[in-house]
C-alpha cells in the first residue's frame, strides 16, 4: 500500500472514529490513537519526511488535507459532546416555574411623583454630578473655607480633592450661571454624608431640591409651595405643618419644616413632630456668585429627603428598610 493510500485511510478512519465517539472517554481514546504523540498521524508524518523529494511535492497537499480534516472532526466531536453534557434533562410533566413580577423601589415611586408634581407647577427638572467640586458644593453657596457649617456636612472627601456631594444644593451653583431669570427648577438625586446610621439617618439618601428665582418672590410663596407639595405627595388629610426659624448659610431667612400626623397611632414616631425639610429665601451672596443681580431678583429654595417622605407616607419607622437587602420589605410596595 502506498503512502497516499495510507493517508487517505487515516482520514477515513479518524473522521469516522471521532464521529462515533459517544462520550468524553471514547473521544480521548480516539484522539490518542490518531492525533497523539505516538498516533497514526505522527507515524505517517515521519514516513512523509523520509520520502523522496519528488514524492513530497505530490503528497504534501494530501498530508495537509488529512491533518485539517482530522482536526476539524475532533473539534466538531468536542462541541457535540459538550452540548449534550450541558443540556440537562427536562421533566416535561413538571409545572412551569412562576416568574415573580418586579416592582419599583418605594423611593423611585416617590421620586417620580415628585417630578410629576413639580412639572405640573411649571418647574424644570435638572440634574448634576454625584462627584462634586468644593467650589460648587460649598464655595458658591456662601460656605467658604473654615466656615463652621462645613463641619455639619460630614463630607466624604476623595483623594483628588473632590467630594461626594453632601446636598443637591450644589446643583443650584451649577445652574445659576447657565440660567436667565425668571426660572423654577427642581432636582432629585443621591447625596452622601459621613454619619452614623440609625432609624432616621443614613449615609446615603435621596434628596429633592427646588428653587425659584423671580421678581417679588417672598416667604409666602415658599410656604404655599411647600404646603401644595406635601398635600400632593403624602396624600393624607391629617398632616400638620409648622415652620421654625433656622440657619442655613445659603438662605436668609431660613426655616426648618416639621410635620406630624394627627391621626397616627400614639406609639408612632409620626404622631409627634418630625423634621422633614429645610428651606428659606436664597441668600443674596449665592445669587451674586451665580451671576444674578440680587437687587432685582429674589428667590426661595427648599430641600428634603425622599426617604423620610416615603416613611411618613407608608408608616415606615426605620430608614434602613429603604436600602437594606431584605426584599420582603420592599416587595410590599410593588402594588
Amino acid at each position: 500500500m502506498s503512502l497516499r493510500d495510507d493517508l487517505e485511510l487515516l482520514k477515513t478512519d479518524g473522521v469516522a472514529a471521532f464521529a462515533a465517539a459517544g462520550d468524553a472517554a471514547a473521544l480521548e481514546e480516539a484522539r490518542i490513537r490518531f492525533l497523539g504523540s505516538n498516533g497514526r498521524e505522527k507515524e505517517l508524518t515521519k514516513a512523509f519526511g523520509a520520502a523522496a523529494s519528488e514524492d513530497k511535492r505530490a503528497l504534501g497537499p494530501v498530508l495537509n488535507q488529512v491533518k485539517t480534516a482530522l482536526k476539524e472532526a475532533f473539534i466538531a466531536a468536542q462541541d457535540r459532546l459538550a452540548s449534550v453534557e450541558n443540556d440537562a434533562p427536562i421533566d416535561l410533566t413538571l409545572p412551569g416555574a412562576e416568574r415573580r413580577r418586579g416592582s419599583r423601589h418605594p423611593i423611585s415611586q416617590v421620586a417620580q411623583e415628585v417630578e410629576e408634581v413639580f412639572s405640573s407647577m411649571g418647574y424644570e427638572i435638572v440634574d448634576g454630578p454625584h462627584v462634586e467640586m468644593d467650589e460648587f458644593n460649598f464655595g458658591r453657596l456662601n460656605i467658604p473655607e473654615n466656615h463652621p457649617a462645613r463641619d455639619h456636612q460630614d463630607t466624604f472627601w476623595l483623594d483628588n480633592g473632590k467630594l461626594l456631594r453632601t446636598h443637591t444644593s450644589a446643583v443650584q451653583s451649577r445652574v445659576y450661571p447657565q440660567s436667565t431669570p425668571p426660572f423654577r427648577k427642581v432636582v432629585v438625586g443621591k447625596v452622601f454624608r459621613y454619619e452614623a446610621v440609625d432609624a432616621t439617618h443614613d449615609n446615603t439618601f435621596t434628596q429633592v431640591e427646588g428653587f425659584v428665582v423671580d421678581e417679588g418672590v417672598n416667604a409666602k410663596h415658599l410656604v404655599g409651595t411647600i404646603r401644595t407639595m406635601l398635600s400632593a405627595l403624602l396624600k393624607r388629610d391629617d398632616i400638620e405643618v409648622r415652620l421654625r426659624p433656622s440657619f442655613f448659610p445659603f438662605v436668609e431667612p431660613g426655616f426648618e419644616v416639621d410635620v406630624r400626623l394627627t391621626q397616627a397611632d400614639p406609639s408612632s414616631r409620626f404622631s409627634r413632630w418630625v423634621e422633614l425639610l429645610g428651606c428659606g429665601m436664597i441668600h443674596p451672596k449665592v445669587l451674586e456668585a451665580g451671576g444674578i443681580d440680587p437687587t432685582r431678583w429674589q428667590g426661595f429654595a427648599f430641600g428634603l429627603g425622599l426617604e423620610r417622605l416615603a416613611m411618613i407616607r407608608h408608616g415606615i419607622t426605620d430608614i434602613r428598610v429603604m436600602h437594606g437587602a431584605d426584599l420582603r420589605s420592599l416587595r410590599q410596595f410593588g402594588a
